[in-house]
């Protein structure tokens, strides 16, 4: 399952996430190569800890919507 490994890389860091899912995983960034290519099968705890990121994103951007809507519709 290495064909969403881009989409949530770059969905979290941007187009330079390689480097930057290796430090939060803290692996070599070879690995992550790897797995991005389909070199390597993405180990299943990685999955787990990317589910984990994106949920977490996923808060902080409610958050940070609903701070929005607070701004523009003060009630």
């Amino acid at each position: 399952m290495t064909a969403p490994l881009p989409e949530i890389g770059e969905a979290l860091w941007g187009e330079e996430w390689r480097p930057l899912l290796a430090a939060a995983l803290n692996v070599n960034p070879r690995r992550v190569r790897a797995w991005a290519a389909g070199e390597e099968p993405v180990p299943e705890g990685v999955w787990c800890d990317l589910y984990e990121l994106l949920r977490q994103q996923a808060v902080e951007n409610a958050r940070l919507s609903h701070a929005i809507m607070r701004e523009l519709y003060p009630c």
